[in-house]
């Protein structure tokens, strides 16, 4: 029988740890909750949607310019969300919002209330604009 030191085995992917830089923040894989939220540029006039572990910590991203992708676009606010159990549920949903047409994407937003964000994030949308665009 062959003991090994769990501990010092190390293999790439499979640490249980966050890889987020901030320090002190270690999370077990086995609590980690994922977001899939939708961000709005009245700028741009663009929404955005990704996923992440630490959903404050994204839009302080988004809004900082940190983030290539939406750069263009500050300020983004933060329309809608939704808590998944897991990174894979999360990247499925986020995945399925990406192929959504603008059109198809304002009514899945109107179709699932429960996670906006709050009462004034979709005035803009209430008001008719967007829809057509």
């Amino acid at each position: 029988m062959v003991e090994h030191n769990l501990a010092k085995v190390r293999v790439a992917g499979s640490s249980p740890v966050s890889r987020s830089n901030k320090r002190g923040s270690q999370t077990s894989f086995f609590s980690m909750s994922h977001w899939v939220y939708i961000i709005y540029s009245e700028s741009a006039d663009v929404f955005y949607k990704g996923q992440t572990d630490d959903l404050t910590e994204r839009i302080i991203r988004h809004n900082n310019r940190w983030e290539k992708a939406t750069r263009h676009g500050v300020p983004w606010k933060l329309v809608w969300r939704i808590e998944k159990p897991d990174r894979s549920s999360a990247m499925n949903l986020e995945k399925k919002l990406k192929h959504l047409t603008r059109l198809r994407l304002i009514e899945f937003i109107r179709k699932y209330p429960e996670g906006v964000a709050g009462p004034d994030a979709l005035t803009f949308i209430v008001r008719g604009q967007g829809a057509d665009r």
